[in-house]
């Protein structure tokens, strides 16, 4: 019953009954195989039981708990745009300060600013004095129109004391992780935490050797502050400015990223890893780069400690916040279509991946192992697990308490100042997801020879993903092993999650390969070098056509795309609006909550069409994910591919299914983990602020009370939000943001909508190499981005998996009227004609 949300029964309400009551089933079914008859028959009532909530529910409508006062439907798009864009963050602010700061010459410990409120703009074009436009009050100095502190004097012991006690606690951190090693204590293989950060949620190395310095730098910060008696606004705004640590030994050159050569300005093609994009900050957009902030971090303590409520007590259990918020009822988009949310799905993993924290010898850190609970003394500070609630409405009946979490690791610094995380991914939308983010993970994939990507083709000729035989890789079987049946490796290590997400790595790498072929029939002469960058320029030009022409649009809506110019040229017309001042490197906030939006798109059953009027099949999303094996059989992929463009996504909404709020990456038990708490607990572990405060950032009025709420968000979601949260000022991110109702003609919120807007202007307009540039020599021919300018995900698709053979007009979108099935020969899906590479002139 607690599972079930009250609602006005109507058609589509129905059949989204019909798929909960189809998924319970499926598990049902599962337990007459497995469990002994009392437990089924327990199982049987459950789902009666929720049947009979579900149709009692019906009755009801929330709109007698909550008064609708919905404003005009387009009133949030008028306050969006009438914002300064781009929107300012913390390098704005550093940028800002950094130039008004001097050194007293008296004393060279203690640093004064410009006393002038109009500091001067500066040559770059930076305009200080301009109001972007949000609505933080006067008096709030947690934003970056605030003046720096003045802070207390320090001397040279107040440094190397606090840089001391920072080395000390990560050698203890090292010498605790040697002795879980000895203990063999490690996440239980198969188990869904193994899964989810072995075969999922993979950490380079590298990552986790520049996460040393990372926690060094945190400790050295809370000592710092206690030594300097400073508040935790100065710790974490203003003590980056205290001391120079660039020649101290901690500040150690093994321990960050390695800075790039001279930068070829001249250069045609990009850098793999997103170096040198920028000739001015060659590490801006880089992989292995911390993210960037669009609001100052709200960590407890002000430097590292997970954020607190605004009573400096606890926040509620991310899992109570799952539970109560975050129910089991589907609602399906009337317009989008399940490839909507594995496209989006596929950006994210092109330009975001959160680096996790590991033990020195890269094992995972078990959290909550009864070893570990019971003896404090193994505990890893990088611990953050999740309480699960006694009266859990899922897990109690599998007596789970415990929610494995680790944290984010935390990016190297050699200054002051609060934790940040590392992005392994580049920023840019540079195809990183098919072809990696370093030189090293590329060549592992090429063949050099004609410029093609390695792969492996099956006995009737099918081009797969090149295979990955590690047994230990979180995603191989043993059975499959044994039949030689591998996981797949490709750009990103997510690309076995599911196999959905498999399909379009598999897609894209046929694209490449086709294009390299064709180049090289136009261009005998080319050698391998020049046809694979050529083959990876296209690609690249590809996927940024299709996804600011067909996949942002639907997330902001046309009108704000087009306020912000953010739509794509036509026939070939070109851009002259790169801008080498605009960083786009991804907002910490983007990547930790409003781009998560995704997750709620996500449907619990997902549809196979073996062809046109043919047989569809159900399976459970559980059961293809870290299964990718599957696409080793004829025609998977384009039964999958048919069914991704014609189920529906779900609505982008509070709501979410059980495979992936309770059943996440699960094993043999009936359990798994549950991606809303996850979300939740990140945006907390990455010092996300709060939902209101992103209101305020995005021009809204800050809500004074949750009835301030009423004409923002769903009635039902915000009465439940009332009933666990004590405090409008406490409303988690993520979750405040999926309760808004969309944007005219989106998906999305104002305030995702506001930050991913803000996102994919800096990702088209700082990036040197964008597709539409004027700029030489990187830019197309007029005649080739007039080619490019044809491409779409319908032709993309039709090309590479001829099995498929019709597909709408606009696979994003469900069938209509204007947007009809058409064969795939269809001169309504226009080719991109490559004889204009003919004889180019590199």
């Amino acid at each position: 019953f607690a599972r079930c949300r009250t609602f006005t029964l109507t058609r589509t309400r129905l059949r989204e009954l019909i798929t909960l009551i189809i998924e319970e089933l499926y598990d049902l079914c599962t337990a007459l195989i497995n469990s002994p008859l009392n437990l089924i028959r327990i199982a049987l009532v459950i789902t009666l039981a929720s049947l009979v909530s579900l149709l009692i529910g019906a009755s009801l409508d929330t709109t007698d708990i909550i008064p609708p006062a919905v404003p005009p439907a387009n009133q949030s798009l008028v306050t969006l745009m009438a914002l300064t864009w781009p929107r300012r963050d913390q390098l704005w602010y550093t940028r800002r300060w950094e130039r008004s700061v001097t050194m007293t010459p008296d004393d060279p410990h203690k640093r004064q600013y410009d006393d002038d409120p109009l500091i001067p703009d500066d040559p770059d074009g930076h305009e200080w004095s301009i109001p972007d436009h949000s609505t933080f009050p006067n008096n709030d100095t947690w934003y970056w129109t605030r003046r720096p502190s003045k802070l207390p004097e320090w001397s040279s012991l107040d440094i190397s004391e606090s840089l001391t006690h920072g080395s000390k606690k990560e050698q203890q951190k090292t010498l605790l992780e040697e002795d879980l090693a000895k203990k063999n204590l490690t996440l239980v293989p198969g188990s869904p935490s193994y899964k989810h950060q072995h075969g999922f949620k993979k950490t380079d190395p590298l990552a986790t050797k520049m996460a040393k310095l990372g926690y060094l730098m945190d400790h050295a910060t809370t000592k710092l502050k206690d030594r300097m008696n400073l508040t935790r606004e100065a710790a974490s705004l203003d003590s980056r400015w205290v001391g120079d640590m660039s020649s101290t030994p901690y500040c150690d050159k093994d321990l960050q990223r390695p800075l790039p050569g001279p930068c070829n300005a001249s250069g045609k093609y990009r850098s793999v890893d997103g170096t040198c994009n920028n000739l001015k900050n060659p590490t801006w957009g880089a992989s292995f780069t911390p993210f960037r902030r669009a609001l100052p971090p709200d960590y407890g303590d002000g430097v590292w400690s997970l954020r607190l409520a605004s009573d400096g007590e606890e926040l509620p259990s991310a899992r109570l916040v799952s539970s109560k918020v975050h129910l089991n009822t589907l609602a399906n988009s009337r317009s989008y279509t399940i490839l909507t949310m594995s496209w989006g799905q596929f950006v994210d993993h092109d330009i975001t991946l959160t680096a996790l924290s590991k033990a020195s010898g890269g094992q995972s850190i078990p959290c909550c192992s009864d070893e570990v609970l019971k003896l404090p003394s193994l505990y890893h500070p990088e611990c953050a697990p999740i309480p699960i609630p006694a009266e859990d409405s899922f897990y109690a009946a599998f007596n789970q308490s415990c929610m494995e979490f680790t944290r984010s690791a935390p990016a190297p610094r050699c200054h002051f100042g609060p934790r940040e995380q590392l992005n392994q991914q580049t920023a840019f939308l540079d195809g990183s997801v098919i072809y990696g983010a370093t030189e090293q993970h590329l060549s592992s994939l090429r063949t050099f020879q004609d410029g093609l990507l390695r792969s492996q083709v099956t006995l009737d000729g099918r081009e797969l993903l090149p295979a990955s035989e590690d047994p230990d890789d979180g995603c191989n079987t043993i059975d499959e092993y044994s039949y030689s049946r591998y996981c797949f490796t490709s750009g990103d290590a997510r690309v076995n999650e599911q196999t959905l997400l498999t399909s379009l790595h598999t897609v894209w790498a046929r694209q490449h390969n086709m294009l390299a072929i064709e180049l090289k029939d136009l261009n005998p002469e080319w050698d391998d070098e020049t046809l694979f960058q050529e083959a990876r320029r296209i690609v690249v030009a590809q996927m940024q056509h299709i996804t600011y022409n067909e996949y942002v649009p639907s997330l902001i809506g046309p009108t704000f795309m087009k306020h912000l110019q953010l739509s794509p040229q036509s026939e070939g017309k070109q851009t002259t609006d790169y801008d080498e001042n605009l960083s786009p490197t991804i907002a910490n906030e983007f990547a930790a909550a409003a781009f998560r939006f995704g997750h709620s798109q996500i449907q619990g059953l997902v549809q196979k069409i073996d062809g046109p009027g043919k047989n569809v099949e159900f399976t459970q999303l559980n059961s293809i994910m870290l299964q990718p094996f599957i696409l080793y059989d004829q025609g998977t992929m384009a039964n999958l591919l048919r069914g991704q463009t014609s189920q529906s996504a779900a609505a982008v909404d509070t709501f979410f299914s059980t495979q992936v709020s309770g059943k996440l990456f699960k094993g043999d038990d009936q359990f798994g983990l549950d991606l809303v708490s996850l979300n939740i607990q990140r945006g907390r572990d990455h010092g996300v602020s709060a939902y209101n405060r992103w209101r305020m950032y995005c021009g809204f009025k800050p809500a004074s009370n949750f009835t301030d709420l009423a004409q923002d968000m769903d009635a039902g979601a915000l009465k439940s939000i009332m009933e666990v949260y004590r405090n409008v000022d406490d409303i988690d991110f993520f979750t405040g943001g999926l309760a808004e109702r969309p944007v005219n003609d989106g998906l999305v919120g104002p305030t995702f909508a506001c930050l991913i807007a803000d996102q994919f202007l800096r990702l088209k307009k700082g990036d040197r190499f964008w597709y539409e540039t004027a700029d030489l020599p990187q830019a197309f021919t007029k005649e080739q981005l007039a080619e490019l300018h044809k491409v779409s995900i319908a032709r993309i698709l039709c090309d590479n998996v001829p099995e498929l053979g019709s597909i709408q007009r606009w696979p994003l979108r469900n069938f209509a009227t204007g947007n009809p099935r058409l064969p795939c020969s269809s001169t309504s899906i226009p080719r991109v004609d490559l004889d204009p590479w003919e004889n180019d002139q590199l």
